[in-house]
């Protein structure tokens, strides 16, 4: 009996995180019908874990019914970025980038085959562009991508990636011959220059983040207006390429384990991934 009831909590601790990590990655409320449908649970198992988190704060729940994150979950994200001493870094060279540059900067890793806006920053310029941190993409649209498969075979990219992530924001779809292509330029450049992936007219440029293994595990990119790209391009790669080594000459001397293991996560089939990293 004992040992039942250990398997049970077990079971139970697990929805509980299948929960939470799920409406991380909804941009959306849900309704608990479809947060039962979506992790293929028991809607009686998903009402029952939903009022016991509700409760504790992890939930709220909308006048429609619908569920999103509570504030508990925003506190733990605090927690979170007080201790995580790379992430500190990386957010002061960000913000200087941006300022210095006048456009959008940020950082970028790979987490289970999509783009995860990891550290955002905007510029002084008053152009539309704006990106929000936690926000995600399919890989073959954003430049950083790139850099980031460097060395991934090209049959796991194939076989990870969907075809409709190789829809570009023109409506055209991208070929993956040129997408494998384009990741061997970026290897030999030492950096990636994409102009129109998003949407028309919009141009990105990123470096690589390395490890003190050589490895891509995140990048440093900015995002602006393509003509602003253009006229400036030497510029800022040059101003990239200074703030990527400032934080790769900081992660060869320490562990950060979210890069790494957003890169080693690159060489494992999707399907048997977790749903998000953690650190």
């Amino acid at each position: 009996m004992q040992g039942e009831h250990v398997v049970h909590r077990a079971k139970g601790t697990d929805r509980i995180l299948d929960i939470l990590e799920h409406l991380e990655n909804v941009v959306e409320p849900v309704s608990r019908n479809a947060l039962a449908k979506a992790l293929d649970c028991p809607r009686s198992t998903i009402y029952s874990l939903v009022e016991q988190l509700v409760a504790r704060d992890w939930l709220v729940v909308d006048d429609d019914g619908s569920i999103s994150l509570g504030h508990r979950a925003g506190l733990l994200g605090l927690a979170y970025s007080r201790n995580a001493r790379f992430e500190q870094v990386a957010r002061e060279v960000v913000q200087r980038v941006a300022v210095e540059t006048g456009v959008v900067t940020e950082i970028n890793v790979a987490d289970n085959w999509q783009q995860l806006v990891l550290i955002s920053a905007t510029g002084r310029s008053r152009n539309y562009l704006r990106t929000v941190e936690g926000s995600r993409y399919p890989l073959p649209i954003t430049g950083s991508a790139r850099l980031q498969l460097v060395d991934i075979p090209c049959e796991t990219i194939r076989r990870n990636i969907p075809d409709e992530d190789f829809r570009l924001g023109s409506g055209g779809l991208l070929p993956f011959d040129r997408f494998c292509e384009e990741i061997e330029q970026a290897k030999r450049d030492g950096y990636f220059i994409a102009r129109g992936l998003i949407e028309p007219y919009v141009g990105t440029a990123g470096t690589p983040i390395l490890n003190r293994n050589h490895e891509c595990v995140a990048t440093l990119s900015i995002i602006l207006p393509q003509a602003d790209l253009d006229a400036r391009q030497d510029e800022l790669i040059d101003r990239l390429r200074r703030g990527a080594e400032e934080l790769s000459s900081y992660l060869r001397a320490a562990v950060w384990s979210m890069g790494d293991r957003a890169h080693n996560h690159l060489f494992r089939d999707r399907e048997a991934l977790p749903d998000r990293l953690s650190d």
